[in-house]
């Protein structure tokens, strides 16, 4: 079964999560472009929502899909955020951030009273830093600095992202530097070395904020709650 497979078959238990009502949280990536058509599908049988989105892309991609989209500053509150990962280990740890939409996921996940992640089996890790690298979104104007201070204090290799050679910029107007990390890299000890740099906006590391991890498998969907 390929990944897209796996993919898809998490999102109706992602749906499930929805009811009448609600403010949902809606993030960003692959996944979640799998799952806008279904929650557009609920609005079809009388459910009724207000989302909040982690980008601009899953924004307009809602919106053309006839969800109600709000800016989160229009919200006190959300019901449930959902989203992807690009890693997340046993204690339901991730790393997110592929989608360079790391800090505005971040605001969403933390104001949202429960956070479900969709995932497919590939992005389990034996710790975080495994498979992927660390996404860090920093200003562009001290941007190499930052990348230089990151490997001389942590000896961690940095790039700047790029995409067609091109210096992928955020919603925000921000870079992303990819960090890789070394192998066992205390997740919260290296998030608070980061986030006190000067010119970083947030770090990848969503620690302590999952509540639940909807994996597609092989062997059929498997849930993780957080204890």
């Amino acid at each position: 079964m390929d990944i897209r497979a796996l993919k898809l078959k998490t999102v109706e238990d992602a749906v499930a999560e929805i009811k009448d009502g609600m403010v949902v949280g809606i993030g960003t990536g692959s996944t979640i472009e799998l799952l806008l058509p279904r929650i557009a599908e609920l609005l079809n049988t009388g459910t009724h929502i207000i989302g909040v989105c982690t980008s601009n892309k899953t924004a307009l991609l809602a919106k053309e899909l006839g969800i109600k989209i709000v800016d989160v500053n229009d919200v006190d509150y959300i019901d449930v955020a959902i989203d992807g990962a690009d890693e997340f280990d046993a204690d339901l740890n991730l790393i997110k951030g592929g989608g360079g939409a790391l800090f505005r996921e971040k605001v969403i996940d933390d104001l949202a009273e429960r956070f479900v992640v969709i995932a497919d089996e590939t992005k389990f890790v034996d710790y975080l830093g495994q498979t992927f690298k660390l996404p860090v979104e920093v200003d562009k104007f001290n941007w190499m600095l930052v990348a230089k201070k990151i490997t001389r204090d942590t000896q961690a290799q940095v790039s700047r992202r790029n995409v067609e050679d091109i210096p992928f910029v955020t919603d925000n107007g921000n870079y992303i530097l990819d960090v890789e990390l070394l192998p066992n890299t205390d997740a919260y000890a290296m998030h608070e070395y980061l986030i006190h740099l000067t010119g970083v906006l947030e770090t990848g590391y969503f620690l302590d904020v999952a509540d639940r991890v909807i994996i597609g498998t092989q062997d059929g969907v498997k849930i993780l709650d957080r204890a």
